[in-house]
């Protein structure tokens, strides 16, 4: 392997690393609240509402990816993002999703509205028949 080629490749491991701690809904959410501000541990779970040990294990997820990192205030340690730049490769992410959501929508009410013309081209279309009465 050429230095180049084991150099990315290290860099493939770490860009790896951050990926599976970005892949789990509740730690996204995590950094979507702590690329606004910074908070406590405590203030997090009164945001979540989730047990205190999953979000031990969320956070010590997204610290050993360096994802975050944590500072003394006080008896507190706050935690923050200690890659910036992860909260704007996460608002890319969602909004290429918003874009397919919405593209996707477009084309179910298009869809729709074409279902809906030929249904009722079906209905003009179709002979009504005529039921006679039989008398006994």
């Amino acid at each position: 392997m050429s230095i180049v080629t084991s150099k990315m490749m290290a860099v493939y491991e770490m860009q790896a690393n951050i990926c599976h701690a970005l892949s789990h809904p509740i730690r996204l959410y995590i950094l979507d609240i702590l690329s606004s501000k910074e908070m406590s541990s405590t203030q997090l779970l009164d945001e979540l509402g989730i047990p205190k040990a999953n979000l031990s294990q969320h956070l010590s997820v997204l610290k050993d990816a360096g994802i975050l990192k944590t500072r003394k205030v006080g008896a507190y340690q706050v935690l923050s993002l200690a890659i910036p730049k992860i909260k704007d490769a996460c608002q890319l992410v969602r909004g290429i999703l918003l874009d397919r959501m919405n593209e996707e929508q477009k084309t179910m009410t298009e869809l729709k509205k074409n279902l809906d013309i030929q249904v009722k081209k079906t209905k003009k279309e179709t002979p009504k028949k005529v039921s006679k009465k039989v008398s006994k």
